[in-house]
């Protein structure tokens, strides 16, 4: 009787057993679904972009002298008005008091023979030829032997250039005979490539070199004030000469002459002088420092170099396989990252350089990357030269474009599929890829607006026909 029993038990364990499986086989699997939606899609990427200034301003004196004052340091703020340097007036005081006295002697003066009158135009004549002397020495290039420096150096690298560009054929022919490996072959192009890109920075560096020796706006104006009033005493005194006769004496109109030209001479010694205070044409800071007090200040040497505060331009570099899909004109955003949260503005390109060039990355690797200008627009925050941003872009932008995430994607049969819920069963649906981003990966077949997609597709019990519902 008690093996009956037990039987009996065994056979309603199992019963249970079955049934309780049967049940959950019957069960609907809860899961998160994702319904399908067109939307827009992008690749977008991110690099580091430094602030700089498009308001570089050299600062000259057009005035000669020791400098006396300049009490400023590379770094430094300066406000748009402050003085930021002194330049020794002393001789040109000297110069105008000389000719004050020589204005009073003049007026003191009634009598002027003929022989006197050639004796003083031969003196003028020779100050003349003095001043043309001093503005031919003056617009003298200072920089001929860095100019030609930097013209041997050009040249060294063209013949540098030309060697490589020749052992790179004969190694390219080499290749395709299958005498040389194809390393050889690249080592040789990476040697001619390296060498245009010294070339290149060379010739700019000469172009430089050619600008700073350039004469500085205003001393061709100073030295044509200084010869216009010696040439005014020269042509009064040639008119008294010839209308007084070679016995005759001077006349009062002779000395008027005179004396208004040793007058033109002093405004523009005083006219110098106002000039001998330096004064900072805009906001901003001093960049460079070329000068210190002591040294004499030349109008052919800058001073110093100040960095304005209003107008500055984003310099990012790109990895040359990201450059293939930006453009000038493009817009991107710019992030500055705050403490409290992120300020965004936008900003286009200006410029996109011609060539890559090496940069180190920050895991020490060298890297192809393409220097990028941007100029910044709309509501931009205070930015200052040396400044890092986050500059987003956006390309292969695509619209309307169904697109799933790309965890919910698994391998099948040779490609690639999705989980689906049709009618409330599990189906596996089988898809074409299109444009993928970090995250997302745009659906061109298998899917239509609407559609649920599992977003776990390795979510337990998850099988073909499986009863599915929302655990929303």
């Amino acid at each position: 009787m008690k093996k009956i029993v037990k039987w009996i038990f065994g056979i309603f364990v199992i019963f249970c057993i079955a049934g309780y499986a049967v049940y959950n086989s019957k069960k609907p699997l809860t899961a998160e679904l994702i319904e399908i939606q067109p939307k827009t899609v992008a690749q977008e990427f991110e690099e580091e972009g430094i602030v700089k200034s498009t308001d570089e301003r050299p600062i000259y004196s057009t005035v000669s002298g020791k400098v006396i004052k300049m009490d400023l340091k590379e770094g430094e703020k300066v406000k748009k008005g402050q003085i930021l340097a002194r330049i020794d007036t002393k001789a040109l005081e000297y110069q105008i008091n000389q000719l004050k006295a020589q204005q009073k002697s003049l007026r003191g003066q009634e009598k002027k023979t003929y022989q006197e009158m050639q004796q003083q135009l031969g003196q003028l004549k020779g100050q003349l030829e003095s001043i043309e002397g001093q503005e031919i020495q003056s617009n003298k290039p200072i920089y001929e032997a860095e100019i030609n420096q930097q013209q041997l150096k050009i040249e060294e690298t063209k013949r540098q250039l030309k060697e490589s560009e020749e052992d790179y054929e004969r190694t390219k022919t080499l290749f395709e005979s299958g005498i040389v490996a194809k390393k050889e072959l690249d080592s040789a192009k990476s040697i001619v490539e390296q060498l245009k890109n010294r070339l290149s920075q060379e010739e700019e560096a000469l172009k430089l070199i050619m600008e700073r020796s350039n004469p500085v706006l205003g001393t061709t104006e100073y030295f044509q004030g200084l010869k216009n009033a010696v040439q005014a005493q020269i042509d009064a005194l040639e008119y008294e000469m010839q209308q007084s006769g070679k016995e005759s004496t001077g006349t009062e109109q002779y000395y008027q002459g005179l004396i208004e030209a040793a007058d033109a001479q002093i405004k523009q010694l005083e006219n110098q002088m106002s000039n001998s205070v330096i004064i900072s044409p805009v906001n901003g800071k001093v960049s460079k420092l070329n000068a210190k007090v002591g040294e004499t200040a030349s109008p052919q040497a800058a001073l110093m170099t100040l960095l304005g505060d209003s107008l500055h331009e984003v310099n990012v570099y790109l990895l040359t396989e990201d450059i293939l899909n930006v453009h000038e004109g493009m817009k991107v955003k710019l992030i500055q990252e705050r403490k409290d949260k992120d300020y965004e503005f936008g900003g286009v390109i200006k410029a996109i350089a011609p060539s890559a060039e090496e940069k180190m990355s920050a895991l020490g690797l060298v890297e192809r990357r393409v220097k990028v200008v941007i100029t910044p627009e709309g509501e931009i925050p205070e930015l200052r030269p040396g400044y890092a941003l986050d500059v987003k872009f956006t390309v292969l932008q695509q619209q309307n474009k169904l697109a799933v995430a790309k965890t919910t994607l698994f391998p099948y049969e040779d490609g690639d599929a999705i989980w689906v819920v049709r009618n409330g069963v599990a189906a596996i649906q089988k898809v074409k890829k299109g444009l993928k981003t970090d995250e997302l990966v745009v659906i061109e077949e298998g899917l239509k607006d609407g559609d649920k997609v599992i977003k776990n597709p390795e979510l337990e019990g998850l099988e073909e026909g499986k009863k599915v519902i929302s655990n929303d």
